[in-house]
Parts: C-alpha cells; structure tokens; sequence
C-alpha cells in the first residue's frame, strides 16, 4: 500500500512550552517520518483549570521555540474558535484541512488511560492514528482500551505503518525524554524571577521575563 505524507498532532496547554516538548516532538518526526508536527496550544483545556496566563501569549512562546524548525509548526485552531478546546472538534477541522495527510495524534500515556472520559473518544480513530507515548525509563504496564483491540500495531518494526492509511491505527512509543515539568518551571520563576530557566530555549525565557510571566504578585 503506498504511503502518504503523515503530519503530527501535538496539542497541549505549553504552560509553557518546554524542551521536553520538543525532544519529544522530534523523537516522533523521526521515528515516523512525519511530514511535520503541529502544535496546537489549547484555549480552553477541558481537563485542566484554563491557565493564568493567556492563550495568546502560550502560543506565541511555541513560535518562539519552535521557530529554527521548519517541520514544527505552530497551529492555532483551537484559539481562534469559541469554547472549550475538544480534541475531536480539532481533528474534525484538521480532517478537512488535510484530506489526503494521515493525522497521527500524540498523546502520553496518562492521557491516554485518562480517555473515556473525553468528549465522544470512540470517534478519535475515525479522523487519525493516535500514538501513545510513554516513558522507557518505567516500568509501567500499557493497558489497551478494549474498544482498540485489532487496532494495535507495533510502529518499532514497521514505522511506516502509520502512513499507510488515513486513520484507524494505534500504536505506542516508548521514549527517555528530559525531567522537565512545567509546573515546576512555573514555580522557580514565581519564587525568583531572576533564575535562569534552561529547561526552556532562551528565546522563551526572555518572552517569560519581558512579559512578566508566573511571577508571583507581592
């Protein structure tokens, strides 16, 4: 079966975006081959509290980041629509934008256990692929969704799988990334907004620092 361009889905509130993110990111371009990988900062989390800091600002700090690699591209759907973020409402708009792309949707293993509780889930498959990443340096067991068995495929021994048809697949990648959580990154320039954060590329941090971001208001 021949292939088609495959282009990653990468959403995510990058509060803020971090360079676990992008390690993470390129371990997925490379392994699948993408054509790119879309960062898609949400404006309205529908799993989370919506972040102190705006839409706005999240996206322009992935621009930053992101702006020496041309195969990231920052996409912004999700803050120019009305509402609470829905991943299916995002993958329904991409499916129209890209008819011909195979859509590979990222997402951690936590997220993924997390799924039945997201808005109408069993609808996912039907507009990508999902791959679940997971961290190689734990022992976890991957525990499949029933509703995904004969879906599962092994992308380590045929990455190109993916790329194969538009959607219907699932698959998982185990991957070492930094320990890096936002949060924390969050909490050190609350405490001393003069620390030097390098677990975020420079250029974000001197976004963080003109703007005034996560300091704590005395």
């Amino acid at each position: 079966m021949a292939e088609m361009e495959l282009i990653g889905i990468f959403g995510g509130t990058f509060n803020p975006i971090h360079n676990g993110h992008l390690v993470l990111a390129q371990t997925v371009l490379d392994t699948l081959h993408c054509t790119q990988i879309r960062f898609i900062p949400a404006a309205v989390p529908p799993h989370k509290e919506t972040p102190a800091v705006t839409a706005q600002h999240r996206a322009a700090m992935v621009q930053l980041a992101i702006q020496d690699r041309p195969q990231f591209v920052l996409d912004t759907c999700e803050l120019d629509r009305q509402g609470t973020s829905y991943t299916i409402e995002t993958l329904h708009l991409l499916r129209h934008r890209f008819p011909n792309q195979a859509l590979c949707l990222i997402m951690g293993q936590d997220s993924y256990q997390k799924l039945p509780t997201w808005r109408r889930w069993l609808e996912l498959l039907d507009y990508c692929q999902i791959l679940v990443v997971h961290r190689a340096d734990r022992e976890k067991t991957l525990l499949l969704h029933p509703e995904h068995e004969g879906k599962l495929i092994d992308i380590a021994a045929a990455p190109e799988a993916f790329a194969t048809q538009a959607n219907g697949l699932i698959s998982f990648l185990p991957i070492t990334p930094p320990d890096i959580s936002s949060t924390r990154i969050r909490e050190q320039i609350s405490h001393n907004r003069n620390t030097v954060i390098t677990e975020i590329p420079p250029q974000v941090f001197s976004y963080i620092q003109q703007n005034r971001l996560y300091q704590r208001i005395d």
